[in-house]
């Protein structure tokens, strides 16, 4: 018989990207993909490809990540990620799940992603904030949220992007950009359309040096200028997290 249950899903995994050098399978570790892979070939009983909706880069996480697979399966599809889980390390876990037409394509579908760079403010290094932010000694608050009203809209990110990166373009849509405080910790949440090479950790490194000049019309220079010279140090993955990916389900 062939095979006639062949069916295609969606499912959604957050992971804490720490002991993992990205998404994407490489030669430098072991990748997020790799062990999704492991996990749906283990519970279906065959070799099975997933697709991501983004690359992450090593050590950052994901609290909303979508990943397409195929697979021959009559289980009913609210049960998949529970039975995936029991192949799946304790940080990287499956909690939601669409089945979708077989022609449905993941990466051409994302709309938006946003992203999330915790900072905290203080002259000593906490142990249990440092592990997931970073940190400065202090922070001109106004000046981050002004130089964060800059970015939105359609612009030429050049500047904030590791040069070598694999990306198509650019020239990106920034649909919102914010400082959020929960006491001394600090989140920088950026939504857009796509993001190139390092992207958010240099914009983060940009905002931190604002933030300690207080000139946001820095911001706009150096993000005109086009050159990566001018920006910010790209901060360490820790304090990265892809918080959501919007997808469109219609044809």
């Amino acid at each position: 018989m062939g095979r006639i249950f062949m069916r295609k899903f969606v499912i959604t995994i957050q992971y804490n990207g720490k002991n993992y050098c990205g998404w994407q399978k490489n030669d430098n570790g072991k990748s997020i993909q790799e062990e999704v892979e492991k996990a749906l070939s283990s519970l279906f009983g065959v070799n099975t490809e997933a697709v991501g909706a983004s690359r992450t880069d090593s050590g950052v996480s994901a609290k909303e990540y979508p990943v397409c697979f195929v697979a021959d399966t009559k289980l009913p599809t609210n049960r998949i990620p529970f039975k995936l889980n029991r192949f799946l390390p304790k940080d990287i876990q499956a909690y939601k799940v669409k089945e979708v037409d077989l022609d449905f394509n993941l990466r051409k579908s994302v709309l938006k992603k946003t992203y999330v760079y915790s900072i905290y403010v203080s002259e000593h290094t906490l142990p249990l904030i440092n592990p997931t932010a970073y940190k400065v000694d202090n922070l001109d608050e106004q000046a981050v949220k002004k130089a964060l009203g800059y970015l939105v809209g359609k612009h030429d990110l050049t500047a904030f992007v590791t040069p070598g990166g694999d990306y198509t373009t650019p020239v990106k849509n920034i649909y919102s950009a914010s400082l959020e405080q929960d006491g001394i910790v600090y989140k920088i949440k950026i939504c857009g359309d796509g993001f190139g090479y390092n992207t958010i950790r240099i914009i983060a490194g940009t905002l931190v040096k604002i933030g300690q000049s207080g000139n946001a019309e820095d911001f706009v220079k150096i993000m005109q200028s086009k050159n990566r010279q001018n920006a910010g140090i790209t901060l360490p993955p820790k304090g990265l997290v892809l918080e959501s990916v919007e997808v469109t389900y219609q044809k």
